[in-house]
């Protein structure tokens, strides 16, 4: 039977593919994400993180040609837009309006990526919807606040201009990678660290 070895789950993460790295932690070593809930509330919010990315990087990906939005969307209590249908479309029409016509150009694919980003946006606050759902119970409060402010990031036309962009950075995967590397080679007697299958290959 074929495992996903910790190594392989680890540079999903690195990847910034939270969903790979949570199918295989589940499928392989289930007792890890039960045994480990702080682990599982950052890989979710993580998951929001890189949606949120990826977000900012479709929608500027005209770089010199488009114009960077600054500031917080009017509406900036962002509970009101996992809590109300009819935000979805107020945030799918105020990161549209980002783009303004004046920055849209006459490429092909100008309408296409126009349709990836808002299927995306409406995507991702469906996905905050559910996680704020699945956290809505007594957090610690460190973790309130981290969920806060994974939550706000949906309130900026351009994260990446906000004072929350920090959580946007690449190196942010890093610690919740080790942390569940970490956690799976301490429960799991199948998860045998990479090095090791190194050596018995040197072996054999």
């Amino acid at each position: 039977m074929l495992t996903i070895l910790p190594v392989e789950i680890r540079a999903a993460i690195l990847e910034g593919d939270v969903d790979k790295a949570l199918k295989h932690t589940k499928a392989y070593y289930p007792s890890v994400l039960r045994n480990n809930e702080n682990i599982y509330f950052k890989l979710r919010c993580r998951k929001f993180i890189e949606m949120i990315r990826k977000c900012n990087e479709l929608q500027h990906s005209k770089s010199s040609r488009s114009t960077t939005a600054n500031g917080h969307h009017n509406n900036t209590d962002y509970d009101d837009v996992f809590d109300h249908q009819m935000e979805l479309d107020d945030q799918i029409n105020a990161h549209n309006g980002a783009w303004g016509a004046e920055n849209m150009d006459t490429e092909d694919d100008s309408g296409d990526r126009n349709t990836r980003y808002a299927d995306l946006l409406e995507n991702t606050i469906r996905y905050g919807q559910e996680l704020k759902s699945e956290f809505s119970g007594e957090l610690r409060r460190e973790d309130k606040k981290a969920l806060e402010d994974t939550f706000a990031l949906i309130a900026y036309p351009d994260a990446r201009e906000s004072s929350l962009a920090p959580l946007l950075e690449v190196s942010g995967r890093v610690p919740v990678a080790e942390e569940l590397n970490s956690a799976i080679l301490s429960t799991s007697p199948y998860a045998m660290p990479l090095h090791y299958f190194s050596k018995i290959r040197e072996l054999t």
